[in-house]
């Protein structure tokens, strides 16, 4: 289709590509980080697909599809498993961040919270939610979300749409980021996690050498502050690191593309 104007790209001989390449759009709207918040309206996230779409329509390169639209259906399922794979590299990231706040949470002792409340559906907002929305700050500062955009355009010069997909390889690509999520998770709650196990560790070698001691009565504002100052002064170290991954969020995003992408003479 390159080389052709825009009017002339969303003539109905186009239209299955068009259907296509709205598809691919769609799995990244679904999956990626800010592109699939739900206080988004899917009416407007429907229409930043159709202008994405529209957009990138005129670039993408033409190739023989299926005559009937039945036959649409697994080159569509394809194109939406990749749109997927692509917002993944983002959603990942920002899940394993949040797990590590949840971690340390938990690690804190903040998730009773509820139990001593008066009110027992009230709910405590974790350290997960906090650093979720940091990374959410700075991977929509540092362009995050256009990159992820950018990808899928990209894409669709790497594998046409309705090109066939190596699903081995990019089986194996999904389930290598799945395994980020606990790495990142890891990282990112190293700090806490120290801590709190070194002022367990003292507060268990206390209570046996005095027993008369309340050790869940001098733990809890022990764990509760220990894990807050430590999460402060962790926060120098957090920032860096996540924006060290939106810097290499190209680079991931094409490697998971290329994972997809069947060699030559297939």
């Amino acid at each position: 289709m390159n080389g052709l104007s825009l009017v002339q790209a969303l003539a109905p001989a186009h239209w299955p590509m068009l259907v296509l390449v709205s598809a691919r759009m769609i799995g990244l709207m679904i999956a990626a980080p800010l592109w699939s918040f739900a206080s988004i309206p899917r009416s407007i996230r429907g229409a930043l697909v159709i202008v994405f779409t529209v957009i990138v329509l005129p670039t993408v390169q033409e190739r023989p599809l299926p005559p009937d639209f039945i036959g649409l259906v697994v080159p569509v399922a394809s194109e939406l498993i990749l749109g997927l794979a692509i917002g993944l590299v983002g959603a990942v990231f920002t899940a394993g961040v949040g797990l590590a706040g949840e971690v340390a949470t938990l690690q804190m002792g903040l998730n009773l919270g509820p139990s001593f409340s008066p009110m027992s559906e009230a709910t405590v907002t974790g350290l997960g939610d906090l650093q979720t929305m940091l990374a959410m700050v700075i991977y929509a500062t540092l362009g995050g979300h256009l990159i992820l955009l950018a990808g899928v355009a990209d894409s669709l010069r790497v594998i046409p749409p309705g090109s066939a997909l190596d699903f081995g390889e990019g089986g194996r690509a999904i389930v290598a980021l799945g395994g980020t999520v606990f790495t990142v998770a890891v990282r990112a709650a190293a700090p806490i996690i120290a801590a709190l196990l070194l002022a367990n560790l003292g507060l268990a070698i206390l209570s046996k050498a005095v027993p008369q001691l309340n050790a869940m009565a001098v733990g809890f504002p022990i764990t509760i502050g220990l894990g807050f100052v430590v999460f402060g002064a962790s926060l120098p170290y957090l920032g860096p690191y996540i924006g060290q991954w939106v810097g290499g969020l190209h680079g991931s995003v094409g490697g998971v593309v290329q994972s997809f992408s069947l060699p030559a003479g297939h």
